[in-house]
């Protein structure tokens, strides 16, 4: 997920959240639905992003492995060490997408 998809989603949250309140303070439960509604929808494309970016790390680290057995295989050991450093780099991308 990129960062401004990461600013676009927390504003549409902050923007929800406000509305709520002020549903909540003025007594209009439309506004507030909306608010929480607003919330609800930041947190599923939130949630969808980092699906999306976990199935691409992993597809990565899968690359990776399928590489790091191709030099394996055909005794290169630079292709092995790529495929290596590949896997690490995808973990360590899915690792921080928690």
């Amino acid at each position: 997920m990129s960062v401004g998809d990461k600013m676009k989603h927390t504003a549409e949250d902050l923007k929800g959240k406000a509305k709520e309140a002020t549903g909540k303070v003025t007594g209009n439960d439309d506004l507030r639905a909306e608010g929480r509604a607003d919330q609800d929808e930041a947190e599923a494309k939130r949630a969808a992003d980092k699906a999306k970016d976990s199935a691409k790390n992993l597809g990565q680290e899968a690359k990776g492995k399928a590489r790091e057995v191709a030099g394996a295989v055909t005794d290169d050991e630079s292709q092995e060490a790529k495929g290596k450093a590949e896997q690490v780099a995808a973990h360590t991308k899915q690792h921080l997408n928690k």
